[in-house]
This record gives structure tokens, C-alpha cells and sequence, in this order.
């Protein structure tokens, strides 16, 4: 398995080039500057760590040109939303990810950590290399104003059992193995705590699975105090795979304001 996800991170950088075409034509699915706008206030956007300024409209519009590829030293080799869509929804192929409504904190310090080198990718260190720190910061407030929603896209084929095991080591872990329950972190229906936890819910289950991968081989190793790293040693493929095929089903509500009820595909697990 961890061969077959590596072999779709190198396809991802080799057809890299080729995507730009692909995706950077049809700008349709782009949200509305006014919607964003209004999203300013909502937790998820406002950075609240090491970012001393408050979002803006200016920084959503320098953003919102970052995406498109009009950053300083780049260009359309460096749009965002050649991999990760007009939208921020990126695809299920496990290397791109949701980036619509993530931790506007989280995201600028992953940008950080691929220039640092602190989290290798072959994509993503060479574009954030060339990213001022500042279109760092206004790419990452772009997307985390995006409204989050459910995706209409197909799930991995798992059995039911295999399924309730996510849901109970995302709700209460599993303490023969000392794996704490994923709820601890990323919040009780997995759609995080900003501004440095992630959302879990809706993302894609081979994205999440990759990562679980990459901390468990220590490729992955950028989190706070590598707890991370430290849970992930601890879970095997199995393992992995049943809480990112579970946490890809929970519903992840819109936050455009007020928080509305999460609903489940399926029950939680008890």
C-alpha cells in the first residue's frame, strides 16, 4: 500500500504541467469575493497565531490572485487551483486535498513548513519556496474563507465493521493499542479547532490515509511536539484506513456563520 501511494505522489508531480491546462480554463466554480468577505469573521479564517494582522478584503483579493497564479516570482506553473480546483475541493486521487474553509493558520504554516523543507512534497516545496511570505498568508486567508460543504464524490469500498472501527477510533481511540481518540484534537465531529488543528470531516480518505503514512515512515514529521507521528506509529494499514474512510463520510457543515447540526452518513460508532 505505501508503495501504491507513493507511486500517485510522483504521477501527481511528473503530470503537474499538463494539469495547468486542464483545470485553469474553467474558472466557473470560483466563489463570489462578497461571499468570502462576509466569512471574514468566522473563526477559521481569522489566524490568531503569529499572524498579527486581521484578514482583509485587500488580502482576500491578493489571495484570490496568488490561486490563480499571479504571485511575484511565478506564474500559471504556480496556480493553486491547477491541483486543488477554483474551489479549493482539490480531487480524491490522495494527493490534493480539500483546502475550502481548512484553518487559515494551518494552512499558511504547511505553505512555511514546504519552503522550509520541514514537510517534504516534490510539488508543494517548490511552489511555496517561491511564495513571499506575505502571498503565503493571503492564499492561505483565500481558501480558508471558502464555505465548506459536502462533496458529491464516490467512497472507498470498506466493510461495515471495518467502518464503525473508524468511527470508534475517532470518538474514544483504542486503548489496547494507546491510540487517544481523534476527537481529542480535531474536535467532536472532526471539523477541527483553529487555528492550528485541521478539519478531518469531508476530506478525502486517501489523502488522510497518505498522511497517516507518511508521520507513521517519519517523512511526515511537522506537527506540534510530533504527536502526530507518535499516534500514527501506533496504527496499522488497517487501522489507517478505517478512521480516513470514516471521517471522509461525516458531513462537514457549512461555516458561514453560524455552525449548523452535523449529520452523518452513518451512525457514530458508540
Amino acid at each position: 500500500m505505501k508503495l501504491a501511494r507513493t507511486a500517485i505522489l510522483a504521477v501527481a508531480s511528473v503530470s503537474f504541467g499538463s494539469a495547468v491546462v486542464l483545470h485553469a480554463q474553467d474558472n466557473s466554480g470560483e466563489p463570489e469575493m462578497s461571499e468570502l468577505e462576509r466569512r471574514l469573521d468566522v473563526d477559521s479564517v481569522l489566524f490568531n497565531a503569529t499572524i498579527n494582522e486581521e484578514p482583509d478584503d485587500d488580502l482576500l483579493e491578493q489571495g484570490r490572485l496568488v490561486a490563480m497564479g499571479s504571485s511575484e516570482n511565478g506564474g500559471s506553473g504556480m496556480a493553486c487551483i491547477t491541483c486543488h480546483g477554483v474551489d479549493g475541493q482539490g480531487d480524491g486521487s490522495a494527493a490534493f486535498p480539500r483546502l475550502d474553509g481548512q484553518a487559515g493558520w494551518y494552512l499558511y504554516k504547511q505553505l512555511e513548513d514546504y519552503a522550509s523543507g520541514a514537510r517534504p512534497n516534490r510539488v508543494m516545496s517548490g511552489i511555496a519556496e517561491r511564495l513571499t511570505e506575505g502571498e503565503r498568508e493571503a492564499v492561505a486567508a483565500y481558501y480558508a474563507a471558502m464555505p465548506t460543504g459536502d462533496l458529491d464524490n464516490a467512497h472507498g469500498s470498506i466493510d461495515g465493521n471495518q467502518l464503525q472501527w473508524g468511527g470508534q477510533l475517532a470518538s474514544v481511540g483504542s486503548a489496547e493499542k494507546g491510540i487517544p481518540a481523534c476527537v481529542n484534537c480535531h474536535g467532536a465531529q472532526g471539523t477541527g479547532l483553529p487555528p492550528s488543528v485541521p478539519y478531518l470531516a469531508g476530506q478525502y480518505a486517501g489523502y488522510m490515509e497518505l498522511q497517516l503514512e507518511l508521520w507513521s515512515e517519519g517523512t511526515r514529521d511537522n506537527d506540534a511536539m510530533d504527536v502526530m507521528s507518535t499516534i500514527a506509529e501506533k496504527m496499522s494499514e488497517e487501522d489507517m484506513r478505517a478512521v480516513a474512510e470514516y471521517y471522509a463520510r461525516v458531513t462537514n457543515p457549512e461555516t458561514g456563520g453560524e455552525q449548523s447540526d452535523t449529520d452523518y452518513d452513518m451512525p457514530a460508532a458508540e
